[in-house]
């Protein structure tokens, strides 16, 4: 691929993908940039500095200048005369380019087309006019070669490609249609800024410059040879008449475009006519062009270019004129509300916040402040301001006249209510649900966007909230139609039965959240749908593979829908599904690295918070050891400050994802007294919430392997029971992990004395595992076979704890094989 510092955002995202899918065995880019274009903070610098943090190899080759001996072997070869015969004349074509292999092929085709360089049908071979390319000026660097090439054809030609290098490297024929017309080139003119050049049909001039070789055509698109070939085009037009040009071409292609090809080149014709602003002189002519940035940066914001967007927003607020919340109030606030969005979506809170305090400034009526509102309880919400969030969101639907019922709704009545909904949708056929009318009444509309914001709130820090949201949104679209927002209840509607333990009625609505995303082409509301489904109901429906590839997908439906906060979400589930998944810890550290600084960049802090007690336990999986015990135990107190803190604030469910963390890593690291500590505090925590963390079905394994351990440890009944308890739990989530109930069965068997087919057991577990690829869990197993016979003095200890040394290397669990290797290097396992 040529030129890959001009590709768009998609095309790199397009390569990203493709060469870091994991599935893709054998694929080979070969690209070209110009070095010169890349700096730190260009998409294209951004793009690469990813696919490399995610292990692809990346191999980069600079291209010099050419030397004698090179352009030698080229001469040579293009005029097939020996090397030695055409030595002089590569030192004269060295001297004149520096070797530059551009220079070098334009100088050699302008010496042909002088005559200097012809083929003699008398001789039958190439004539060298030597004396005449000694005495040939050459320019010093590409472009003055092309602007002296370009100089040299036709008036015409020449004005068709400055018009050309104003709209960029390349056009297609309709776009250029529509300002290769008389009336543009009659503009220009009467300013008094080209000659005289005839007919003002300029397309035949295009083929003349495809045969001079400035332009090559692909199918209707003409494009330049050379980005320094439309930069030498664009520097012959006077920098003082450039802003007028842009301005005439934007003008024509907007003026111009038929109705049906109109939002095709929108962007292409504001663009042009902001370059053009200073030209502007009247205010008409400025307001005029305020509204197209309007009109462009909402186009951009529904293709979730959203960093155009703030761009076309913030012009059309520069355009504006000082009076302008006076005079031109709706356009006005529009610009404002939108502009507040973009940035908050491109990360740019404080820009953000500045446009909301004007629009709370000057806005007349409430209802003009309502997207203000809605970006700034988002931005609350991400910055883990959760009750400010919260009590905003509260505010404003109580300013529109909602009496919403948590405000006096007990527990009891909540539960009531909420058995009642259950009850309709548990009663409900598809077909019946399927006939619900789509929501129409403007005020329930709105009353539902800003629930649906609160209900994400409520998620995380108060059930009862939630349980009270999800009632009223429901009992709302069963009054007045489902709507987007219908699709995210009923999803976290489904969550809610599932942590009640009725999985049949959670996977019934999780169909319905489904089905709503379909019928109404809600993909805004994909990530929360995803999340909220693919982590309870799900989750014994599907594959551990089709479930991480759900998270992705929630995570690239949400960057592009601007859903910041659940787009990071799934980001985060993703990263910790596949490390349950068994996923190469060196891998997946790349992973969350990348996604981390994005959680940063976006000020995403609530996602952050959760996500650095995960990277926590990865990085002492990978790391842990005596010699950086100090930062671990930094690392460590930063997250149970963090748990603290969800405690105190009674944010039950985060509190117990952390608990859930660092159980998992006391366990691998054989810490079961933190372990207890950590599930006894997650238990607690579990009696005031029905949903539960599941960590994608892998959290109720680890929980009845810390009680086996703990079981063996202390010879406690209680533990004995507790692990039955949650190994019958896992039997009625788990129906794809068949590894998993077989290292429990037979971890259940030793702690009740069923020992006879102990190994055998183990085997068959280890066995499972390894089919399904779940290297971590198939270290366990052969660890906890070596335990078994180690207390048996059986000899074959040392075999499985070798295969589990060497499982953990292969994970990259190095911190956790180093643990073994020490605890064991007394049995002359590690010798």
């Amino acid at each position: 691929l040529d030129d890959l510092h001009w590709a768009d955002m998609y095309s790199l995202h397009l390569l990203t993908v493709l060469a870091t899918d994991r599935e893709i065995k054998h694929f080979l880019l070969i690209g070209c940039f110009r070095d010169d274009e890349m700096v730190i903070s260009h998409p294209l610098a951004v793009a690469l500095h990813e696919i490399q943090n995610r292990n692809v190899a990346l191999t980069k080759i600079k291209v010099a200048n050419i030397e004698t001996a090179e352009i030698n072997a080229l001469v040579s070869d293009a005029f097939h005369f020996p090397e030695s015969t055409t030595a002089y004349l590569t030192d004269i074509i060295h001297q004149k380019t520096r070797g530059n292999i551009l220079c070098i092929t334009q100088f050699l085709q302008s010496l042909c087309d002088r005559g200097l360089l012809q083929w003699s049908s008398v001789s039958n071979s190439w004539e060298i006019q030597i004396q005449s390319i000694e005495a040939e000026y050459v320019p010093d660097d590409a472009v003055r070669m092309f602007k002296s090439k370009i100089l040299q054809l036709p008036v015409k030609t020449q004005l068709a490609l400055k018009l050309m290098s104003c709209v960029g490297s390349s056009c297609s024929e309709p776009t250029l249609l529509l300002f290769l017309n008389d009336k543009t080139v009659k503009n220009i003119k009467r300013e008094g800024m080209v000659d005289e050049v005839g007919r003002p049909d300029m397309l035949p001039s295009f083929s003349e410059a495809v045969r001079e070789g400035f332009l090559k055509k692909q199918g209707s698109n003409y494009m330049f040879t050379h980005d320094q070939a439309q930069c030498a085009a664009y520097l012959l037009i006077p920098a003082e008449e450039r802003d007028f040009w842009h301005l005439q071409i934007g003008l024509s292609i907007r003026n111009n475009a038929p109705s049906n090809y109109e939002s095709k080149v929108i962007f292409i014709a504001v663009d042009q006519m902001n370059r053009g602003i200073a030209s502007i002189k009247l205010d008409d002519q400025k307001l005029f062009l305020a509204k197209l940035n309007m009109l462009a940066g909402e186009k951009a914001m529904a293709l979730s270019t959203f960093s155009s967007a703030a761009s076309y927003f913030e012009t059309g607020i520069k355009l504006l004129s000082q009076d302008h919340w006076e005079n031109e109030y709706d356009l006005t606030i529009h610009l404002y509300n939108y502009y507040a969005e973009a940035e908050y979506c491109n990360g740019n809170f404080s820009q953000a916040r500045e446009v909301i305090k004007a629009v709370f400034d000057k806005s007349i009526a409430f209802y003009d402040r309502l997207r203000a509102y809605f970006v700034l309880i988002k931005m609350l919400g991400a910055e883990n301001k959760l009750r400010e969030a919260l009590e905003m969101g509260i505010t404003v639907l109580t300013c529109l006249g909602k009496s919403l019922p948590f405000g006096l709704c007990d527990v009891s009545t909540a539960s009531k209510d909420f058995n009642k909904i259950r009850a309709t949708f548990e009663s409900m056929t598809d077909d019946e649900f399927f006939g619900i009318r789509a929501m129409e009444n403007s005020d329930a509309l709105i009353t539902m966007s800003f629930t649906s914001e609160l209900l994400v709130i409520a998620y995380f820090i108060n059930e009862d909230m939630c349980v009270c949201l999800v009632n009223y949104m429901l009992q709302l679209s069963l009054n007045y139609g489902v709507c987007k927002e219908s699709s995210f209840a009923l999803a976290s509607f489904s969550g809610l039965l599932f942590g009640l333990g009725d999985l049949k009625a959670s996977k019934k609505s999780s169909h319905f959240a489904l089905s709503l995303l379909d019928r109404l082409n809600c993909k805004e509301m994909l990530p929360r749908v995803y999340i909220c489904v693919y982590s309870s109901a799900l989750i014994k429906h599907e594959t551990s593979k089709k479930v991480s590839e759900k998270f992705l997908y929630g995570y690239e439906v949400g960057m592009q829908t601007g859903d910041i906060l659940f787009a990071m979400y799934c980001a985060r589930t993703y990263c910790t599904q596949r490390f349950f998944c068994g996923v190469g810890l060196d891998e997946l550290v790349r992973d969350i690295e990348v996604w981390r600084q994005q959680m940063i960049a976006y000020k995403q802090m609530w996602n952050l918070n959760i996500f650095n007690s995960f990277r926590h336990k990865v990085l002492t999986l990978i790391n842990y050891s005596d010699d950086n015990l100090q930062q671990f135990n930094d690392l460590f107190a930063e997250g149970m400050k963090s748990l603290k803190s969800h405690i105190e604030q009674k944010r039950h469910l985060p509190a117990t994802v952390l608990c859930s963390y660092f159980s998992c890593t006391a366990y691998f690291f054989c810490e079961y007294d933190f372990a207890r500590d950590m599930i006894e505090t997650k238990w607690k925590l579990e009696k005031n919430i029905k949903r539960k963390y599941w960590a994608v079905g892998a959290a109720k394994f680890y929980e009845t392997l810390i009680c086996i351990a703990l079981a063996r440890e202390t010879n406690e009944d209680k533990w004995r029971k507790y692990a039955l308890q949650c190994f019958e739990e896992e039997k009625k989530l788990n129906s794809s992990e068949l590894h998993r109930l077989l290292i429990l069965e037979t971890e259940i068997d030793i702690i009740i004395g069923k020992t006879k087919n102990t190994i055998t057991n183990y085997n068959k577990a280890i066995n499972a595992a390894r089919e399904s690829q779940h290297i971590h869990e198939e270290a366990i197993a052969n660890e906890r076979a070596g335990d078994f016979c180690l207390s048996q003095d059986d000899i074959r200890a040392s075999h499985y704890y070798g295969q589990a040394y060497s499982l953990y290397l292969q994970w990259g669990a190095k911190g956790k094989a180093a643990q073994i290797k020490k605890n064991y290097l007394k049995s002359g396992i590690f010798q």
